[in-house]
């Protein structure tokens, strides 16, 4: 009798083994770094590469080596992987994922079309992107990607009727896969929508001899010529940068339920973009950008302001892009332009200490991703 338990008791470990290997892959055998880490793109060693390194420019790891491009670094939740997009798969850009420091790394994608804007769902089981246009997730083990939109089911007609023939531009689950938001390109400008986990399913659901006009009911927040956009990271707000909305550029939060919108700042020669919100979703850093005829023109800062409302704080003024928050939201890290043309990552202290340059003219430097904290 107690043979037979010990033996259902040893199948059921390797069972839940078995499923953990299955469900984690390779990051299963690699633990995450013991501080957090900023990932960034660096040519230093030739062409350009992942790199990570600590908040205080030391400890620098490739995570990728090889003659291909890479671009898109973005961390998965626990810390352990980095997705990315990269041509070293006959010199089309693919979607991979690599350990963080740089023990493997593996194509989750192999099929036609351009992959780009790689984002993790929270939970770290699926990678939404971008393809030829459309939103497509996989999941993290592997497996066919699965269009999302346009629904792969619904017929030309209906997505022509509905403007869901145009390109789909960026895609990202809020928090516990409540909504996608999306940015979608239209022919006069970009749209911001966001669409219930509800209505998802319904999408999916659909079959091609079904009414589409009455599933397809996004939340419309933005149509402006240009708008970058960010989830809060409670998962029920959006930040969107914009340019030229009916004349206005700006920065506004929008609620992802009713679509409502307030602004934050609007001016007429300024704008902001990429903008990415602190980690307890009280403030909100961005590029400011002077606008010359409804168009971004030139970057003249990192600036940070509070979601609550206020006037906008210049972190660091010039050329100072992509910025990213530390997990404790006490500093920014972000890429500013050298006089010989190539660019470093800086370290920003939003309480006003001295910037530190971490990379120090190294190579080309760019793409700056704070890790989350590290968990097992």
């Amino acid at each position: 009798m107690y043979r037979i338990i010990l033996v259902l008791l040893i199948v059921a470990i390797l069972g839940f083994l078995a499923l953990q290997v299955i469900q984690r892959g390779p990051s299963l055998f690699i633990k995450p770094p013991d501080v957090e880490r900023i990932a960034f793109l660096s040519d230093r060693g030739g062409h350009p590469d992942i790199w990570v390194m600590k908040a205080d420019g030391t400890s620098l790891t490739q995570v990728t080596n090889d003659s291909a491009v890479e671009r898109a670094p973005a961390w998965s939740p626990d810390a352990r992987e980095i997705a990315f997009v990269s041509d070293k798969y006959e010199g089309t850009y693919q979607l991979f994922v690599a350990g963080w420091d740089g023990r493997y790394s593996n194509h989750l994608t192999i099929s036609e079309g351009i992959k780009d804007m790689p984002a993790w769902t929270d939970d770290g089981r699926e990678i939404v992107f971008i393809s030829s246009g459309k939103v497509y997730g996989i999941r993290r083990r592997g497996g066919a990607a699965e269009q999302y939109l346009p629904p792969r089911n619904m017929p030309e007609d209906a997505k022509i009727v509905l403007g869901l023939n145009n390109p789909f531009r960026y895609a990202a689950w809020s928090r516990g896969k409540k909504a996608l938001l999306f940015v979608q390109e239209v022919d006069l400008g970009s749209i911001v929508g966001v669409i219930d986990s509800e209505q998802f399913m319904k999408l999916q659901e659909t079959g091609p001899e079904d009414t589409w006009q009455s599933v397809w009911d996004p939340v419309g927040i933005m149509l402006a010529r240009n708008t970058d956009v960010a989830w809060s990271p409670s998962g029920d707000m959006v930040a969107v940068g914009f340019v030229n909305r009916q004349g206005e550029n700006g920065l506004a939060i929008a609620d992802a339920e009713y679509g409502n919108t307030t602004d934050l700042f609007v001016s007429k020669d300024r704008a902001a973009a990429r903008p990415c919100w602190s980690p307890d979703g009280k403030k909100i850093a961005f590029e400011m950008w002077s606008v010359n005829d409804g168009f971004l023109d030139k970057c003249v800062g990192t600036y940070m302001i509070p979601a609550s409302g206020g006037k906008p704080k210049l972190v660091l003024g010039g050329d100072a892009r992509e910025p990213s928050w530390s997990p404790d939201g006490n500093r920014i890290v972000c890429s500013v332009t050298r006089k010989d043309g190539g660019r470093d990552i800086w370290l920003l202290d939003t309480n006003g200490g001295d910037p530190v340059n971490l990379t120090r003219g190294k190579g080309d430097n760019t793409n700056p991703v704070w890790s989350p904290r590290p968990r097992d």
